[in-house]
């Protein structure tokens, strides 16, 4: 198979060989051995540059026949290098293997091709992490409650990962929820209004809590790298209220 890609992880595997994971457009995640002499040990195929790739095999474990760079490499520094190495972790952990992912290509080129750019940060993540939710089938339902029912503008809403969003009226809560929301809020997330500085605050917080309940409390070891900061605005009992 005759595919293109991007590297998303490298590891050692055997002696002359690496394991390389490849997000491509023809065929979404792939898992690779590629067999390396020892002068190709010394520069192995590096991220941020798309390549025209020989791939073959049946099984999750593919082998890489041939990887040759395909245009100019996109050079990323500072938050956006360490941005792109978390948008990395991010597939290599919520991605499946060998599921085509067509879209999936397109808005990691997108997001790489706009971090070069160095376009502002906040709004391509969120973007990028919504995205990616949807297109794996994980998607934060924002757009209405638990049980179907339309949001009301003003009425708070708790969000609770395992159920979503559900009305709060003062009551002792049962359980912690990852944030409260008011419903216009709410829908303006759903409708993907990034150019809302409030969206984008409240979905930081939402989609950092939704990793960790998709990856069962692990947490990444990227965002060690990005700048944190503790929400300082209005709060139920310890809880972020956004609206």
């Amino acid at each position: 198979m005759v595919a293109h890609g991007y590297v998303i992880h490298t590891r050692t595997f055997q002696e002359n060989k690496v394991l390389i994971d490849l997000l491509t457009l023809e065929a979404g995640l792939l898992r690779t051995v590629y067999r390396v002499s020892k002068k190709e040990a010394q520069v192995l195929p590096g991220p941020f540059l798309r390549y025209e790739l020989e791939i073959a095999g049946r099984g999750d474990l593919k082998t890489l026949k041939s990887i040759e760079g395909d245009g100019a490499a996109i050079k990323l520094e500072g938050l956006y290098l360490y941005s792109a190495m978390y948008v990395h972790e991010i597939i290599e952990k919520i991605v499946p293997l060998n599921l085509p992912l067509e879209n999936m290509f397109v808005l990691y080129e997108w997001l790489a091709q706009s971090f070069e750019k160095q376009l502002p940060i906040a709004p391509l993540l969120r973007r990028f992490e919504a995205a990616l939710f949807d297109e794996v089938g994980m998607s934060i339902n924002m757009g209405m409650t638990a049980t179907g029912q339309f949001l009301t503008p003003e009425q708070i809403y708790q969000f609770i990962p395992r159920f979503g969003l559900k009305p709060y009226h003062g009551e002792q809560l049962k359980r912690v929820p990852s944030l409260f929301v008011s419903g216009d809020l709410a829908a303006a997330y759903a409708n993907g209004d990034w150019t809302n500085k409030k969206v984008l605050e409240m979905a930081k917080m939402l989609h950092r809590d939704w990793l960790l309940y998709l990856l069962h409390g692990r947490e990444l070891n990227a965002r060690k790298l990005l700048p944190v900061s503790e929400y300082a605005g209005e709060k139920i009992g310890s809880v972020p209220v956004f609206r």
